[in-house]
């Protein structure tokens, strides 16, 4: 039975989505893009932005329960971020590559952890607060809006509304985060401007009656996942539509990330202090020189980081 039968429309964070994908050719990720659009000063650019625990408890009584600690921080939503209805009048698209190419940073991956870090989606070992410092000077410099995380934003559904019908894909069916709402649209009897309004703020699945695509969200995140028919849809009109790349056989969710990174940066505190640890238990005896204290220490590290 297919994956979307099964309601597995969106791969666990470790799981290669060519292999959760697997009834599809190709999957390409999609990179939700920035956009310029002139309005009133902000503190951020970002659909997030950093409050004090007093603001909060002004926002929500559940603060009153909270204590304020020193190295906490709270994030809300930014009320001056620019509506959808000011996006799709006067907004004009930016794309991922053009950031990267006149700015200081290196790739798709350090974009993206910069707009994470921007949000607070990261614990505090992961955060990137250098790369986040180069997007927002260049940010704040060139009057650009960071995405939206966790949903279709305006740009993106006009090009999947662009790519259905270009097709002739008459019919697709829109679920929600939780799979409790599904919808049926008919493309034949909506503009660009009905299909863009009907997408929710959490409608994270879209995909046709025959299943020769899916487009996949989820929640925190700056890019989604396109599963194609290659006898459908061709890489190249993906390619044409989105911006992004192909996954390859190891890609997951965790793109992002070399292999072994955030464990390593995670774990880097204790594996220090257990290096010491061991030292000290050895009399002073240098791991490095007793090849069972060497394994019995690699043991040990092992056992942390399971």
């Amino acid at each position: 039975m297919s994956e979307i039968e099964n309601k597995y429309l969106y791969p666990d964070e470790a799981t290669p989505v060519l292999k959760h994908y697997s009834e599809f050719d190709s999957v390409y990720v999609g990179l939700l893009p920035f956009f310029k659009l002139d309005k009133e000063h902000c503190d951020t650019n970002s659909s997030k932005k950093v409050i004090s625990l007093e603001e909060a408890r002004k926002k929500d009584e559940i603060f009153e329960k909270i204590e304020n600690y020193s190295n906490m921080t709270i994030y809300s939503s930014n009320d001056c971020y620019p509506t959808e209805e000011e996006i799709s009048q006067n907004g004009k698209k930016v794309l991922w590559n053009e950031i990267i190419q006149s700015s200081k940073l290196n790739d798709y991956k350090e974009l993206n952890k910069a707009l994470m870090t921007s949000i607070g989606a990261f614990k505090k070992k992961l955060e990137r607060q250098d790369l986040l410092k180069i997007l927002n000077q260049y940010s704040d410099k060139n009057n650009i809006w960071h995405p939206t995380e966790g949903t279709f934003d305006f740009f993106t559904k006009s090009s999947i509304f662009e790519l259905l019908t270009l097709i002739g894909i008459d019919e697709v069916v829109v679920e929600d985060e939780f799979y409790e709402n599904k919808e049926t649209i008919d493309l034949t009897k909506s503009t660009k401007s009905d299909f863009c309004e009907k997408i929710d703020f959490k409608d994270y699945y879209i995909y046709d009656k025959n299943k020769s695509i899916l487009f996949a969200i989820s929640w925190d995140y700056f890019f989604y996942f396109i599963a194609i028919n290659e006898k459908v849809f061709s890489r190249k009109i993906i390619e044409t539509h989105f911006e992004g790349f192909w996954a390859d056989e190891k890609c997951s969710h965790l793109w992002t990330w070399e292999e072994g990174e955030i464990d390593r940066l995670l774990n880097s505190e204790n594996e220090k202090k257990l290096v010491a640890t061991t030292y000290k238990n050895n009399g002073g005896v240098s791991t490095n020189k007793k090849k069972s204290n060497k394994n019995n220490l690699w043991s040990k590290l092992k056992n942390l980081w399971s």
